[in-house]
């Protein structure tokens, strides 16, 4: 809306002379002056008014006001109906500016509708109201048809005046076509509004107090034909008339606000057209002080926020700073919270949010946040039809996305799908300033379809688009980078299938071009440094002769592994393509590549919130990272440093859960400032550790990373306190040999490049044992053997025969020379204590259970006493001493039975014949609680475990394969979880001692991440048990009574009057020999094993 210096005068005038005759009629009762007033009121509203709601809703019931006064002196009842409607309607339009309340809104459309009659000229000023309050209408409920016939009364209007229409019209009729070609997309809408806002400019002063409105509906006009034709002087003078209104806005102006808004958006638009710096910075400052000067409650916030963010994301995509990305995701969700599905940003807010969770799952690897992205996408999709203007982006977004996803699942449909999501944007797009972005985005997937399908078809078609798309960006266009990048990728891939020296030389200069477009730290240069190693390996392959190109490879994978912007996780990808082509091609530099993936991955494995999502990323990443790289260390002869990679990269996940119960007394003795800082470790802990055992959620998750950077502070203070430097550092193996103090432990690597067994002595170096008669085919198929005995009803000879064949084979390749190194290394005397510290598939074989079983040969169990520890570092944390109120007082053993559970499982027919046998047992020594039948729920029994220092579990036990931290023990009322016992709280470590586990698999860990232990024994062992009993496979009920008392009767033995937890291996080697060998079967004597001291 805009008028003249003259026009406001008029205004002014006509309502000053309208209420002055107004005043002397109601005063002397003259009709006329009542006629001259409302004549006078008329002439008011339906010139320019004023660029406010408010005095036109004034205006409108000053005039109603006379209508009902002329009808109280002449009865015209058509008076009284249009002041009734006039009047009603507007003070329907008053409160619902205030309270926003729609209902409000429907009423007063339906009261300006009575009373516009669009044959009546003299209703013209009704009209004007009506489609005002369609507009706002449309503004807070997206229905398109009341925009067209918003338009359609305006241009009732403007015809009535003929080329006299008052500019206030004619900059609301601009907007109306404006926001209806922002929905349908036709282009005429667009050519309308830029023509009525230039048509209004030409009318009105430079001085004109409502420029500023029609400059902007100009400007956005403009902004939009430059997104639709890519004309550069659009786009230019989109931002002059921006500009221009900023001025016309200073500090304090109401219009201030929109006016900065509109103006980072253009910036940004010309920021991704040139991809200056600049202008991203300064795009964020209009948005910053747009955002300071926003009053809270304001509708339009959130769309400005919604935009901010966006901007962040680019910045984001520029600098690598995470901050940016996660603060952009907080801000969409917040947007896409206020949002109604109705309103019309509301499809773009789903967009960003899609791209900012793209741009995450790229750096993070998450597969929600691409899953969460594609249902953004899909959502939006559905709220913009074919004629949206903006549908090709979205398109083209979802299609990106489309190809993530198939890069994880590997479903070629899902490939097929992205390029014909790219080949439909492009049909929406024949020209523009995003066709080249849409160019790149088809090459790049035609050029992965390559890969898969080795159809040179979509090879070259992809270098046909990608030089397009290159043509397309102008020079120093920073945009230009990543289309390098691809035509490199595409070029070098068509080399490597015809050998064209031609293309390889065109390979390198677009990767020379992109990379000196770079600037020092950028984190784009990690996609360059990664082509170059592809482009390299592709030339060697090609010409091995020379080693140039092979050396030139590895110095690449070191640059992109190290830089120091970028994700994690694409630097860790790189990294474990060094690992790969080093130790493929034998190249030196292969122990810095596993130590550098151990180093990315570890910071990535932080990141992630909850137990579950970083058990993910191990399972989907990283189940072999630390065996292949200890088989590396002791290829070179590094024995120690094998030790140390295999204690940094195995149990990571209880290692982390660990640091936050660290004890903390030597630190509250270091003066007040420890003490402080103590609590505040504590406390951080308490909060992290919920965390991680909680539910996702994206507001869980920003509350996580605040978290984190509370506790790495907190860290940070703590290592500059004397003697605390090292303070949560992956222990050196000078502390970790301690943990062999009690006895050595023997270490057994399994790696796909070597299968080694490593003895660690508290006073000795490591020995070495290289194992060169096994490797993992053969462990992976003694693992496959071992399970199907366990699960197998049959107890024959031939069952005997078969199981006692893979123990003799274990004991021949594994266990015996490890045995003869401790007889001639150590002098270990017989029946001395030994610890295994199986690493990968070693963790499913029973090798406490090896032996010839030749006539005259002793087997382990009657050599030595076999335990078993996750790492070092928890037997460390078992060995810690405790505190004990009264050594005299014997423990009070807890015995839960649970034979009838819910959930489908069958019934056990010997739990009471099993802890009945145990009182007997026991009494009158040790006193025994019991806890049975429906008293047995999830929530006693745990309350029960964490306050008692000796448990017996007779249940059963369900070892979840797909998801490890669900499997459980089986209780009256549901699954007693993995993760419900990890949420032990902290005070129960101190008194829990031992824990028998007799049911099934509750040793048996995931056979897809065997290095992280993640089963039910190892969670009561971080629960604080020292010393835990669990099984490695499925028990037989009928049986388990036996070993059971076998063990507690040995036990017994050792320590008549009080239960020493310490015996426990013992006692269950004991068992183990000692049970009736017709009644129980040797994979039922084999089954248990003991874990810690």
């Amino acid at each position: 809306m805009a008028n003249t210096e003259d026009d406001v005068t008029s205004h002014q005038d006509h309502t000053a002379i309208g209420d002055e005759l107004y005043g002397l009629s109601r005063d002397q009762g003259d009709l006329q002056d009542l006629q001259l007033a409302i004549s006078h009121y008329n002439t008011a509203l339906t010139e320019d008014a004023l660029d406010s709601q408010c005095s036109r809703s004034d205006q409108l019931l000053k005039l109603g006001t006379a209508l009902s006064r002329r009808f109280d002196l002449v009865g015209d009842t058509a008076d009284l109906d249009v002041a009734i409607h006039c009047q009603h309607a507007q003070m329907l339009m008053k409160r619902f500016e205030l309270h926003m309340n729609q209902s409000d809104l429907d009423l007063a459309i339906e009261q300006y509708a009575c009373i516009s009659d669009e044959t009546d000229p003299t209703h013209k000023t009704w009209l004007i109201a009506l489609a005002d309050a369609l507009v706002t209408r449309f503004s807070h409920r997206g229905n398109v048809r009341d925009l067209s016939q918003a338009i359609y009364l305006y241009e009732s209007v403007v015809n009535f005046y003929a080329s006299n229409a008052p500019t206030f019209i004619l900059g609301n009729l601009s907007l109306a076509h404006f926001f209806r070609y922002q929905q349908e997309g036709d282009a005429s809408d667009l050519t309308s509004s830029i023509a009525y806002s230039t048509e209004a400019l030409d009318k009105i002063s430079s001085e004109d107090q409502n420029r500023s409105v029609l400059l902007n509906n100009l400007a956005n006009g403009l902004l939009l034909r430059f997104k639709k034709l890519a004309g550069a002087d659009d786009l230019e003078q989109a931002v002059k008339f921006y500009g221009c209104v900023i001025e016309l806005c200073p500090a304090g102006h109401k219009g201030r606000l929109h006016a900065l808004s509109n103006l980072a958006s253009a910036i940004m638009i010309r920021y991704e057209l040139q991809a200056s710096p600049a202008d991203l910075e300064i795009s964020l400052g209009y948005f910053h002080e747009a955002l300071e000067i926003c009053p809270r409650n304001q509708p339009d916030r959130f769309i400005l926020l919604d935009n901010y963010a966006t901007t962040l994301r680019k910045r984001f995509q520029h600098t690598g700073d995470m901050i940016d990305l996660e603060t952009a995701i907080k801000n969409h969700y917040e947007v896409l919270h206020v949002l109604s599905p109705s309103h019309p940003h509301h499809s773009d807010t789903l967009c960003s949010l899609g791209n900012a969770l793209q741009s995450r799952f790229a750096c993070q690897g998450d597969p929600d946040d691409l899953v969460a992205a594609v249902d953004h996408y899909s959502e939006a999709l559905r709220l913009r039809p074919p004629s949206h203007p903006e549908r090709a982006d979205l398109l083209s977004n979802l299609a990106n996305a489309s190809c993530k996803l198939f890069n994880e699942q590997r479903n070629p449909r899902l490939l097929d799908q992205c390029i014909e999501y790219h080949s439909e944007a492009l049909q929406f797009s024949p020209e523009g300033f995003r066709r080249p972005l849409l160019l790149h985005n088809l090459a790049s997937s035609l050029t992965t379809r390559f890969l898969y399908h080795n159809d040179a078809k979509d090879l070259d078609r992809a270098l046909e688009l990608g030089t397009s798309a290159l043509k397309l960006r102008e020079e120093g266009n920073e945009y230009r980078l990543s289309t390098h990048v691809m035509l490199a990728n595409a070029k070098g891939l068509k080399y490597g299938l015809e050998g064209d020296h031609a293309m390889l030389q065109a390979a390198f200069q677009h990767l020379d071009e992109a990379c000196g477009m770079c600037t020092p730290g950028h984190p784009y240069l990690l996609d360059v440094w990664e082509e170059y190693t592809r482009i390299h390996l592709h030339a060697y392959s090609k010409a091995p002769q020379s080693t140039d190109h092979l050396e030139q490879a590895f110095q690449y994978f070191r640059a992109a592994s190290t830089h120091i912007s970028g994700g994690s996780l694409p630097k860790f990808r790189v990294a474990l393509r060094w690992v790969k082509e080093a130790e493929a091609h034998k190249h030196p530099s292969a122990l810095d590549a596993h130590q550098i993936v151990l180093s990315i991955f570890d910071h990535h494995f932080t990141t992630k919130p909850s137990v579950e999502s970083r058990h993910r990323i191990v399972r989907e990443y990283a189940a072999s990272l630390a065996v292949d790289a200890a088989s590396c260390a002791l290829r070179h002869g590094l024995v120690t440093l094998a030790v140390e990679m295999l204690e940094h990269g195995r149990g990571i996940l209880w290692t982390y859960l660990a640091r936050f119960r660290m004890p903390l007394d030597d630190l509250q003795s270091a003066g007040e400032h420890g003490c402080q800082l103590a609590s505040e470790f504590l406390r951080l802990g308490s909060l992290l550790e919920a965390a991680a055992c909680g539910a996702v959620t994206e507001e869980g998750l920003q509350h996580y990373r605040c978290l984190l950077q509370e506790w790495d502070i907190v860290v940070d203070q703590i290592r500059l306190i004397d003697g605390f430097g090292d303070f949560l550092l992956a222990p050196s193996f000078a502390k970790l040999k301690e943990a062999a103090k009690n006895g050595p432990v023997i270490i057994t690597n399994a790696s796909q490049y070597s299968c080694d067994a490593v003895i660690v002595h508290h006073k000795h170096d490591p020995i070495h044992i290289p194992l060169p008669d096994i490797n993992t085919p053969d462990i992976l198929r003694l693992s496959d053997q071992f399970r199907y005995f366990a699960t197998s009803p049959g107890r024959g000879r031939s069952m005997e025969r078969a199981l006692t064949e893979s123990l003799r084979q274990i004991w021949d390749t594994v266990v015996f020379p490890v045995v003869e190194r401790l007889e001639s290394s150590l002098h270990l005397p017989k029946g001395s204590r030994i610890w295994w510290c199986p690493t990968g598939r070693f963790n499913s074989i029973p090798l406490h259970a090896a032996a010839s079983l030749r006539k005259g040969e002793k087997g382990l169990p009657n050599l030595y006493v076999s335990s078993y520890t996750p790492t070092l570092s928890a037997l460390l944390r078992c060995q810690k001493s405790r505190h004990v109120l009264n050594d005299k007082t014997p423990p009070r053993v807890l015995a839960i039975g649970q034979a009838a559970p819910t959930g489908g499982f069958s019934k056990l027919g010997t739990v009471d014949e099993e802890l009945d046998s145990l009182q007997s047992i026991l009494a009158p020594a040790i006193p025994m609680t019991r806890m049975t039948g429906e008293s047995a729920t999830c929530s006693e029994s745990l309350r029960a475990i964490h306050s008692s220092p000796w448990v017996h579990l007779a249940c059963h036990g369900k070892q979840d394969v797909t998801r490890p931290l669900k499997s459980c023990f089986a209780m009256s009322d549901g699954p007693l979880t993995l993760l419900d016992i990890v949420r032990a709280p902290s005070n129960s470590v101190r008194c829990s001692e031992f824990a028998f586990l007799s049911a099934c698999h509750t040793a048996a860990g995931d056979h897809k991440a065997p290095d992280e232990v993640v089963h039910l024994a190892a969670a009561m062992q971080f629960a604080g048990f020292r010393g835990v009993v669990g099984t490695m496979w499925a028990v037989d009920d009928s049986v388990v009574v036996n070993m059971v008392s076998a063990f507690y009767e040995a036990l017994l033995e050792k320590s008549p009057e009080r239960l020493d937890s310490e015996h426990a291996a013992v006692a269950l080697n004991v068992a183990a020999k000692r049970v009736d060998k017709s009644v129980v079967p040797l994979q039922q004597r084999i089954l248990f094993i003991h874990v810690g001291i």
